[in-house]
């Protein structure tokens, strides 16, 4: 045994003989004053005598001051009692002192308020049922109850260190940017538009339906997180992303890279996306709109149709006009020709002998 705890175990026994058997037998309310808080479930007191007492808190276990929410719970208790009159009172059921010499005491303040059962009711300490004590019925309902303090930030667990909450916290922030990608990739926007907060979507400066439109081309997002940390009150999770888009111009799927991060602010158990920090490392532009794609060639002009070449029957060819007569003779034009084959019904009538030629003179 220590001396320091050997000390503190000495001053209680004498604490507990010199308030007598109905001390013991926790039948006596004892005046004090709080002059100090150690963490979530002890504190020390003066009595109206002047003794000094270390008094851990009959019924309650909260968190230490390594663990999460351990200094909240220590700054809950401080706000109660420290400084203040209240009145120590011993449970039959209970030993008045524990085996590290603390004396086991409810705690109720002047104006009646019981401080185990209010940090039980804010969730900055959890019931010990064992042994059971008089208080427990309304103990346990105020832990049925509570949804805050060590609930909500930590999970439930009062005796989670900072190292595991952060471990934990880092994990479920990943978890969370995989969680938003993967609702984007499966076309449930409204769910993923909910993990957007405010600043984001102030910075994309439109809503939901055009943000929506601004993703129609996607064939989906894979997204792998290579880390995780915690910056301030946020979460950075640093993210690789590969998405693929549909071209509008020739429909074929465009392969694109990104890395960067995602930042998050926790909020009620979870979190929002507050900044995006992503740059392209790889791939091409797709074209999601058909305004970017090339104006179509224009169709070649129509070339005129050669003309229709009538040899009305002769070879060489003789096209309709005009009267001819064969050259050098009498006849007036005022087209001439030499010898032709008539192979046609002659409408010029230079084959006069009908024998299939024509000017043969």
């Amino acid at each position: 045994m220590s001396k320091a705890r050997g000390f503190a175990t000495a001053s209680a026994v004498v604490m507990a003989c010199a308030i007598g058997p109905a001390a013991a037998m926790g039948q006596a309310v004892y005046p004090a004053t709080v002059t100090d808080v150690t963490d979530g479930d002890t504190l020390s007191a003066q009595t109206a005598d002047g003794r000094e007492l270390t008094v851990r808190l009959i019924g309650i276990d909260a968190p230490e001051p390594n663990e999460c929410g351990g200094r909240d719970a220590r700054r809950a208790l401080t706000d109660l009692v420290d400084g203040q009159p209240v009145e120590l009172e011993s449970d039959p059921s209970v030993e008045v002192v524990d085996s590290f010499g603390r004396s086991r005491f409810y705690v109720d303040r002047a104006d009646g308020l019981d401080i185990g059962l209010e940090l039980v009711r804010r969730g900055w300490a959890a019931v010990v049922d064992d042994p059971a004590f008089a208080r427990l019925p309304a103990y346990f309902d105020a832990e049925e109850k509570s949804l805050t303090g060590v609930w909500a930030e930590c999970d439930g667990d009062f005796h989670l260190t900072h190292a595991d909450r952060l471990r934990a916290l880092r994990g479920d922030a990943r978890d969370f940017v995989r969680r938003y990608y993967r609702r984007l990739s499966n076309n449930q926007f409204q769910a993923a538009w909910r993990m957007l907060g405010t600043p984001v979507k102030r910075r994309l400066g439109y809503g939901y339906r055009t943000w929506r439109s601004s993703h129609r081309g996607s064939l989906g997002i894979s997204a792998g997180t290579v880390g995780s940390r915690v910056s301030g009150d946020r979460l950075v999770v640093a993210v690789r992303l590969r998405s693929r888009d549909r071209d509008v111009c020739n429909g074929r799927a465009v392969a694109q890279h990104f890395r960067g991060e995602v930042v998050l602010t926790p909020r009620d158990g979870s979190f929002t996306v507050s900044k995006f920090r992503i740059h392209k490392t790889a791939g091409k532009k797709p074209r999601l709109s058909k305004s970017q794609c090339p104006a179509p060639k224009p169709a070649p002009a129509p070339q005129p149709s050669p003309p229709s070449t009538d040899c009305q029957g002769y070879d060489p060819c003789i096209a309709p006009g005009s009267d001819v007569d064969c050259a050098g003779g009498s006849g007036n034009g005022p087209r001439y020709t030499g010898p032709v084959r008539v192979y046609g019904n002659d409408p010029y009538g230079l084959d006069s002998d009908g024998d299939g030629y024509g000017c043969e003179d």
